[in-house]
Order: C-alpha cells, then structure tokens, then sequence
C-alpha cells in the first residue's frame, strides 16, 4: 500500500507541476525535461567510459605494457582487467593476515540436477576457513538425497532443511542460515554456481577494507551455453559489469547482484539482515548498506559462472521481478537516501541517472498518449521534439552498448561491435519495456507483490574457454 500511495503520488505530483508550467511557458515542458534529462544520462555515460578508460590506462602504465587501451587491443581479454592487476590482488592476499571464517549460503529448491556439481566445485576452493549452507526451501525432487550423500563426504556441508510454511523467498531463508552460521563473511551463491579455487582470494583483499560492507564479483555465462537469447543475455551481462565498474571507479553506488557477493557479517546485522518483503534481495540490501554508509565494492577480476535462462517465458518472468523489485527499492528507500546524511553528490548523480531507466518509458508514453490527445482535438502538437526525445534515448543506450563490448568483449571488431549493439537494442527494448509498465501497474493498481519463482536449472555446465 505505501509504495502504490506513493507511486500514484508521484506520477500525479509530475504531472501537475508539467500542466503548471505549460500553463506559465509555451514550451512543451516534458519534452524539455526529457531533453535535460537526456543530456544529464549521456555526461554520466561519458564520465563512466573515461573513468574505465584512465583506469585501464592507469593500470598499463604502472606495469610497463605501454600506453595502449585495452580497448584499443581486440587480441587481449579484457572482460578481465590486465593479469598483473589479478597478480596485484592474490600479492595482497599473501601479505595480508586476514582470514576470517566464511560461511557460503546456497538456498536451493528442486535443484538435484546441478547442487552436486556446485558443492563439488565449492569445496575445491582454495581457502583454508570456511564452510558450506546450503538451504533446502522444501525440495520436492532428488535434491535432499543427494545432500545426504554429499554430506559423508564433506564435513564442513551443512544442509537447513526448511520447515514447511516458512515464510517464503530467498531473503527468508537466508535469514534462517544467518542466524544459524557463525563466519564473519558471507558468501552468497546460486545453485548453479561455479568459481575459480582462488576466487575468495581475490576478493578478500578489496572486502579487507573498514568501511567496505560488501563486494561483488563479475557474473558470466556458461561459455558453453549458445543460442541467440543466451547470446543476448551474454551481452547484457557485458553491460552489466561495464556499469558496475564504471560505477565502482567514479564513487558511485555497486549493485548486489545475488549470485557471487560477500558481505561482511557486521555489515549484515547493522542492516538487520535481507529483508523477508523484499522480491529482490540483492537490490534491497544494497540500498539499506548504503543508507549504512557501508561501502559496497565491483571486483571483475572474480568470476562466477552461471547459467543463462533458455526460454522467453522464464526470460520474461526473470526480468519483470528484476524490474519491480528495482522499482520497490528506490521507492522503499527513497527518504532514508535523500536525507542530507543519505548520500553525498556523486551517489545522488548516479542513482538519478538510473532511476530514469524506470522514469524515462513512463514519461514517454504519456508524452505520446498526450500528443494523440492533442491532434486528435486539434491541439498543438511538437513531433520533432518527440522524434528527438526517442532518437536520444535510442542513442545514449547504444552508446553504452558499444562502449561496454568494446571494452568488455574484445573479440568483437568494431564493425562487429556496431552489429551486436543494434541486435541488442532490438533485444532490450521489447524485453524491458513491458517489464517496466506491468511492474508500475502492478505496484499501482494489484494486491501485494508479484510472487517470487527461483530460476530453474538444468545441469548442463562447463567452464571450459
């Protein structure tokens, strides 16, 4: 009830001061904050492209490989930063002396086909102190049998098998293991998770910091896994990890994102733990860490690997909770993080320019639906300023795209690069944007939250490159 009260709110809120102004101005009010807003999304584009760019030039530089961009270099992989940059890491973990106990969380239902292969993989870590949960949230298949016999075989596997009529998603019965476990960080991981032996020590030296709460590392697909939607999310996650650094480097807010993040315990208690309401639980928690003023930190240089959704329908019903649960969030914590204290300059700038990705589709729609309004009646009508408005939105998300995989997949020539961009804008765009509009309509005008549906796997893994 109080994020629709407030949604409605809002969307009334803009639309009064729009007829305000357009009473007082003979401007088009809304196409003009849509050009200003516009114009304030492509300075952030740039600024996240420069900063990787110093970054990566930085790096060359302090190690005597020249003045060549990564960017610029289509034979290197830089969906990995420069290798001495990982040396870098595991030097700081060697000189270090922290080694707290970590306990990984896996919460997992019906998941037989891929919770051996994960737990195999888990204790191959090379690591000296930690231990695996994993959750059964009720598995009615195979899973808890395959459990059992795991546990003979490692000591250190703990298996909470959940009672029936908990209360349901993922954030609850992380909950329950938390308050179970005993390790000073924790490590979250999906069931069809697969890392490196060295990934905690790479990102122990980045989470070793005081004021740092929580760090994630980079999600990629199963290289394996082909086929044009799994293609299409390959690339999206290439977006995803150009954003998260970008973000990182420029001070701005690192997202959680569920599979692969360590949180400090301390950190956890001080937010109270997940949040149980939430759908989202990574998104949810990063915003109470950063009202916190916990830092929260993007380690490229560990991988995850998962698998990608092979269907539309489970595609589609992944990304509509993504994106209520993005929506909630900001609505959820929308006072906390503008209080004077909530965050400085540079974190207001850029959840503002992310907040548009939800803002931007719904103030286009009724500027459209107005402008039919308007010929229809015979009204003034501005179909150049509205061309302009779609062909900046069209140009800012591509120039993200083709920023990301020239920085991110490097493979890829620049006539390459250009193609993939335009497949993946005629990927995002009739993907995202009716996952945006049924998440406002849900929040505004349905009962509750849409349930929460884990994402079904199915065993087929590799890591082979």
């Amino acid at each position: 009830m109080y994020n629709r009260i407030l949604l409605i709110l809002l969307i009334l809120g803009v639309w009064l001061l729009v007829k305000l102004v357009d009473n007082v101005m003979p401007a088009p009010t809304l196409l003009i904050a849509l050009l200003a807003i516009l114009t304030l999304m492509f300075i952030h584009s740039a600024w996240l492209l420069a900063a990787q760019r110093r970054w990566r030039r930085k790096l060359r530089k302090l190690k005597g490989l020249g003045d060549q961009l990564g960017v610029l270099l289509p034979s290197q992989d830089a969906s990995q930063p420069p290798e001495d940059d990982l040396n870098d890491l595991l030097n700081d973990w060697e000189a270090s002396t922290w080694r707290p106990w970590v306990d990984i969380f896996i919460s997992a239902k019906n998941e037989a086909k891929v919770i051996e292969s994960t737990v195999r993989n888990m204790f191959a870590i090379d690591y000296p102190n930690y231990s695996v949960w994993i959750i059964d949230d009720n598995s009615t298949d195979d899973m808890p049998q395959v459990l059992d016999k795991l546990r003979q075989e490692f000591p250190r596997l703990n298996v909470l098998q959940r009672q029936k009529g908990s209360y349901p998603g993922k954030s609850a019965a992380l909950n329950e293991a938390l308050a179970l476990s005993k390790g000073e960080v924790i490590a979250v991981f999906d069931a069809d998770a697969n890392v490196d032996p060295n990934f905690f020590k790479i990102l122990m030296p980045v989470l070793e910091t005081e004021e740092v709460g929580a760090v994630q590392a980079q999600k990629k697909l199963y290289p394996h896994h082909r086929s044009a939607l799994i293609e299409c999310q390959s690339s999206e996650y290439a977006v995803d990890v150009y954003f998260q650094m970008g973000r990182d480097l420029i001070g701005g807010i690192v997202e959680l994102r569920g599979n692969g993040q360590l949180i400090k315990r301390n950190a956890l208690i001080d937010v109270g733990g997940w949040n149980n309401k939430a759908i989202t639980d990574d998104l949810d928690l990063t915003m109470r860490l950063v009202i916190a003023k916990w830092d929260i930190r993007f380690c490229p240089q560990a991988v995850v690997w998962e698998e990608g959704v092979p269907t539309v329908k489970s595609l589609i019903r992944q990304r509509r909770r993504w994106a209520e649960g993005s929506i909630r969030r900001y609505l959820d914590y929308i006072f906390p993080l503008n209080t004077p204290s909530g965050m400085n300059i540079i974190e207001r700038f850029d959840v503002l320019t992310f907040v548009t990705e939800f803002t931007i589709p719904a103030l286009v729609f009724l500027e459209i639906v107005s402008e039919a309004v308007n010929l229809a009646t015979g009204g003034p009508v501005h179909p150049r300023l509205l061309l302009a408005v779609l062909i900046g939105c069209s140009f800012v998300s591509q120039f993200n795209f083709f920023s990301a995989f020239r920085l991110y997949r490097p493979e890829l020539s620049v006539k390459e690069a250009l193609i993939d961009t335009f497949q993946l804008t005629s990927y995002v765009f009739p993907l995202w944007l009716p996952c945006i509009f049924y998440s406002l309509w849900q929040i505004m005008f349905r009962r509750g939250t849409s349930a929460w549906h884990p994402t079904e796997h199915f065993g087929q893994r590799s890591v082979e490159n």
